[in-house]
């Protein structure tokens, strides 16, 4: 009898490891698949002013930032790893990657930022965003968005535990 019960629980173990190897490459195979998409859109983007050190856009705070009229800007309110009243400005047409690898135009050091967490895009219609399929979500006004969203000039975003607010200049 205790032969079929460690049998049994062999079984049962080996079930709940394989579930847990097929969750985990769910998840990779989900980040790799919207990251292509998103891979072809990155053109154009310029943050307000780019330092040569570490190669990362570091932005000044928005007082000494000059931007043109009619440029859409994300001025962040709250960050663990950004400075609070940097400004990141968007002419339209303009695009930018937020997220936790390197390689992004916005850099986030942050453990709730998925590597490609969220998209920005200036159109001729606003500043959009789309969540990139995050593990945490991308949140505008406190509300959990699902695909692009178009936003309007004092909307706060929310990236892991960067707060953007959106301004026009």
């Amino acid at each position: 009898m205790l032969q079929i019960v460690l049998l049994a629980g062999k079984y049962v173990f080996l079930i709940i490891l394989y579930l847990f190897i097929y969750r985990v490459i769910r998840s990779i195979t989900r980040e790799l698949r919207a990251a292509v998409p998103a891979a072809g859109k990155q053109q154009g983007f310029t943050p307000a002013a780019a330092s040569p050190v570490g190669g990362r856009p570091q932005v000044p705070s928005v007082t000494s930032t000059p931007v043109g009229a009619g440029v859409w800007t994300l001025v962040v309110q709250k960050s663990p790893s950004l400075s609070v009243g940097e400004a990141y400005s968007f002419p339209v047409g303009a695009h930018a990657l937020a997220g936790r690898s390197p390689d992004m135009d916005i850099y986030l050091e942050d453990t709730f930022v998925s590597s490609k967490h969220a998209l920005f895009e200036a159109t001729t219609a606003g500043l959009q965003v789309e969540d990139l399929r995050s593990t945490n979500g991308t949140q505008v006004n406190g509300a959990d968005i699902s695909d692009a969203r178009v936003l309007g000039t004092g909307d706060r975003v929310e990236v892991g535990d960067t707060v953007f607010q959106v301004e026009v200049r």
